[in-house]
Formats: C-alpha cells, structure tokens, sequence
C-alpha cells in the first residue's frame, strides 16, 4: 500500500530530543496545489468574488473545545479557530505530502530529553474582536478541558501531561497541569515522559486557546450559537441557523489572513443525500462527499474534479462490557467474526471502502513503516484460528451462552443494536447486520436510530447493548486510536477496563525506538481484539470527494488541519 510521508518538519519532535534548541524556521506560505493531478492549473486569475458553499451531514453538538465530541464541530473550528501549529499540505493530488507548520507559536523548542516545550507565540495574535491571543489563554484552556468537572469528551488527549493522569482522577489540582504561562508571549509545556508524537497532537482542538472571559459571561449558552462563540481563526461565524446552515466569513484579524482567499464559507447543514447530491449537481454546492459508485461515475461524466482519498475514519461495532450479555468475551467474539468485511463493504458502501481488520487503520505509520503491514490483521487471524479449531462464530455464541446459563437457544436473546444517525445509508447497514446476525447465528436483533445527541448521550451514560459509529484519527500515530480505549477514557464508553492494556500503550507512546513502539502497539493491539474483542473494526472510509471545477487549494490528506483555509476558486460562472 501506498502511504503518505510526513515531511522533515514533522520529524521535529523526534529531533528535538537530541538538541536543547530545535528552532522551526519558517512560516511562509508553501504552495498548496489544486489537489487533483489530473486537473488543469488554473491559468485565468482568482475570481473577484471569492465564497464557497458546502455541507455537513448533522448539526454540531457544540462550539466549545472542551465539549466538542463529533466531527461536525470540528469541521466549524477548524475554520474558525487556531492553534500553536496545523498540520498543512504542499504538492498535488497523489503527491501532497504533510508538513507541518507554525502557526500562532512562530518557533519552539525542548529540553535535552524531550520533556519540557517551549513555545514562542507571535507579534500580534488578535481574536476576531481584536483581543489579544496570550499565552495565558492557552493555559486556561488547557486546565478547563483537564479539569474532570468540565468532562471534556476529548480530554485524554492531554494524558501525556505533567500531573494529567491524577487530575482526572480528582486527586490533584487542575492547577498542576504541566503548562505554564512564562510570559503573555511564551507558553511552556511539561509532558510526564518523553512523547516522539508530541507536536503531531497539537492541531487537535482540545489544545487551541479559548477566552475564558466570553465562556463565563455566556456560560453554558458558550459555543451554542454564533454570537455565543469566538474564534482565532482564518473565518468567523457570522450566523448559525439551527438545522438549516453555519455562515462565516473571513476573519480580517487572522495572523495569516493575507492568505486567506475566501470572503465567506457556508455549511449548509443536509441530512439527506438526495437534496445535498442534487445541490451540488446543481451548482449550489462546490464539493460533495458521495456514497455510491452510480454517483462517482455520474459526477466523473459530469466534469466534475475527482479527488478521491483514503482516510482515517473508521467504521465499528463496538460493545458494552457492563451488559450481562456482552460483559462475555466468546459472545463479543461471536458477533465480531460473523462479519465479512468483504461482503458488507459491497453491500453496505457499494464497494467504496476499505475492509479493515484491525484497529489501527490501514493509514497509519509510525516513522517510514506503515503500522497495519507491519502488525498484521487482527480479525483476519481469528477468523482463520476459529475455521481451523473446526469451529464458527456460532458455536462462540453458544459457549457465550452457557457461560451466562442463557441456555442454547440464539432466538431467545434479546440484543439491540444502537446507530447515531437516521440516514438511509445508516438504515441499510443496521438491515445488513439484522440479516448477518440472524442467518449465521440465529438472533434477531432489533435496531435503533437516533439523531447523533441522542445516540451519544446513550453511550456516555451506558444506556445500550451494542452499537455502530464512525471515529476519525486526528494524527498520524497508531497511540490516537488505541489510546480511545484507555482506562477512564470517555471517547467510546464501552465500560471496558484493562491494566495490562493501559502499561503497554503508555510504554509505547513515550518509546523513542520506532520498531519497539510498532511491537508495543501491536501487543496492545492484541489484547483489545484478539484477547477481549472490545470493539470489531470493519470499514476505513475512502473518501469520495468531488469539486466543482472552478475550485481548488484543497487537500487530498486524511490528516491535514486546514480545511477552507487555502481554497480559492478560479472561473466560476
């Protein structure tokens, strides 16, 4: 499989470690490309009138960094908001590359060991009312998602933290973070031990500033509507109409706005993949993400840019440990290897995914290697032990059983399956399931379909048996997916717990020797699929992304923080 290599910047973390200065250099715009090799190098000048129209699929939950907990937030503050650095993109469509560069923090650097940052923040940082952006803000954001009593979805993102671990635990102050305001211009960060992924985990939003005099004068209002919000970013939110649309338009106070094309971006907000594929056929939409391969071919035929990509996203069943029923393991293995990866990404995604067999997803490297060639596939594996043993998952289902004294009879179980989301293709996967789990292991499972809020409150609080959703990585390092399973992690609530799980993944994440950290992972790995089969894997979403012809600057990468940014359009009509 062909992977994406992260450039020579991104490589910082690892180097620093070496040297007691590692200074970035620059920060000048790169050229970004137009994103498909394929396509025409826009030759007439950039429209005088700059805009770009797009969609989401659901209403974002929130606003706030430190309750943000889908990717139809992030979408929004990635635009609107800004951090220390953004994992951006140079070159074109199957030859961009990452790179990583400054953003509000112009330089840093680290200890000798790799245990203390320093971040140097530029000149004149502004929110969009013109505030300054210090150091201290950052600080203030980062204690406010530590704090437990915020219950930051995303807070394990800051485990690798000086005192993270007992904070969260409630048995040390939320001011005994590892982060520190040295001046208003230069913010120092202590991590437990050394961490080579480090800087690659800055772009996450659970790391950008916030105002901590805006979230207290609005509350828990805070991030709930557009005058409700702040950003720092390359866009503002001028307006947001509740289940209809998100406006923005370009933040002049931006440090880099000089690089900003784009006066205004609308989110249309569609559930409904007929009204948003027709938008864009149209020409209301510029760019649309299809499902179907009567689509592709439709739009392809249409002149349309293609600019298909292999993602992070994952695509899962996963379990709840603390129902009586899948509180078993042979029961959770049953209802994990029934599934044909193969069949149900033909009849599922039209062939338009990739099946996947392990946790990992199959874009993720760790140094030069990409991590799934070199840790194999873990359900394949069982799979096969299982077909040679004599058995199927069938007769895992009935050990399950008699371990649980439910008799022998499948028919008799009453699973429900959980979805977060009411759309079609979502309905059509929950009828794939009812049919897999039935002809193969005799249950009948019954199925539910909520909005996201509703599906997600579910889950936090433990009300389910089973379910399905979608996880998209944000760095390039196999530590963000399996760290989501970490004890007292509140990002998938399965209820599960493992010590030896939790020592060997923090062994890893702070291992500098890149083989050692592959072998560490691949061991946790094993103990999460193989050994208690937690979560079942299935499909890694290849993105189906069309443009419009007149549009380009965008990225083809699965992990890149830029999203509106570095687009601009070139003869719209």
């Amino acid at each position: 499989m062909k992977t994406k290599r992260f450039l020579a910047l991104l490589l910082a973390s690892v180097m620093c470690l070496s040297m007691a200065a590692c200074n970035k250099n620059t920060d000048e715009p790169k050229d970004q490309g137009n994103g498909d090799k394929d396509q025409v190098e826009p030759t007439g000048g950039k429209d005088a009138d700059q805009y770009y129209n797009t969609f989401i699929s659901a209403e974002p939950s929130t606003l706030d960094i430190s309750r943000r907990m889908d990717s139809y937030s992030s979408y929004i503050m990635l635009d609107t908001m800004e951090g220390l650095v953004r994992m951006c993109f140079t070159g074109e469509g199957e030859n961009q590359q990452y790179e990583m560069r400054p953003a509000e923090a112009e330089s840093w650097e680290s200890n000798e060991d790799g245990t203390v940052w320093t971040f140097h923040l530029r000149d004149g940082l502004k929110w969009q009312d013109g505030e300054p952006v210090t150091a201290d803000q950052y600080v203030y954001s980062l204690q406010r998602s530590a704090d437990p009593n915020t219950a930051c979805p995303n807070s394990f993102f800051l485990e690798p933290l000086l005192n993270y671990p007992e904070i969260a635990a409630g048995t040390k102050p939320v001011t005994d973070l590892g982060v520190k305001a040295v001046d208003e211009k230069t913010l120092e960060i202590t991590l437990i031990s050394p961490k080579p992924t480090f800087i690659q985990m800055l772009p996450n939003t659970v790391y950008y500033p916030q105002r901590q005099d805006i979230i207290e004068k609005y509350g828990d209002k805070f991030g709930s509507e557009a005058e409700a919000y702040i950003g720092n970013g390359p866009f503002k939110v001028d307006a947001w109409t509740h289940n209809s649309s998100i406006v923005m338009s370009k933040n002049d106070n931006y440090w880099d706005a000089e690089n900003v094309d784009l006066q205004k971006v609308t989110y249309n907000i569609m559930t409904d993949e007929t009204t948003y594929m027709s938008a864009f056929e149209s020409g209301q939409l510029d760019s649309v993400t299809v499902t179907t391969k009567d689509f592709v071919e439709k739009f392809k035929g249409e002149g349309k840019t293609y600019a298909p990509y292999l993602s992070a996203n994952l695509a899962f069943n996963f379990f709840n440990t603390k129902d009586k029923l899948f509180s078993n393991v042979n029961i959770r293995k049953a209802f994990t290897l029934v599934v044909d990866r193969e069949e149900f990404n033909e009849v599922c995604y039209d062939g338009m995914r990739m099946p996947t067999y392990g946790w990992v997803v199959p874009t993720m490297t760790v140094g030069d290697k990409n991590y799934r060639e070199a840790a194999g596939d873990n359900i394949k594996d069982m799979q096969a032990e299982l077909k040679a043993a004599g058995k199927t998952p069938k007769d895992l289902l009935l050990q399950g059983m008699q371990e649980l004294g439910l008799g022998d009879d499948p028919s008799t179980l009453d699973v429900t399956f959980s979805f977060g989301s009411t759309a079609t293709l979502t309905r059509n996967i929950g009828e794939y399931l009812q049919q897999v789990f039935k002809k193969e292991l005799g249950v009948e499972i019954k199925t539910t379909f909520n909005e996201w809020g509703i599906f997600n409150s579910n889950v936090q609080s433990g009300n389910y048996q089973a379910g399905f959703m979608s996880w998209g990585a944000y760095y390039n390092d196999p530590y963000d997916t399996l760290s989501l399973l970490l004890t007292g992690s509140t990002a998938i609530n399965t209820g599960w717990a493992n010590a030896d799980y939790d020592a060997m993944l923090n062994k890893a994440t702070s291992d500098m020797d890149e083989a050692a950290r592959i072998q560490q992972y691949t061991e946790a790995e094993k103990i999460l699929i193989n050994e208690e089969c937690v979560v079942s894997p299935i499909a890694t979403n290849q993105v189906q992304q069309f443009y419009q012809p007149y549009v380009h600057g965008y990225s083809q990468l699965g992990f890149t923080s830029t999203n509106e940014k570095y687009i601009y359009t070139e003869g719209r009509k």
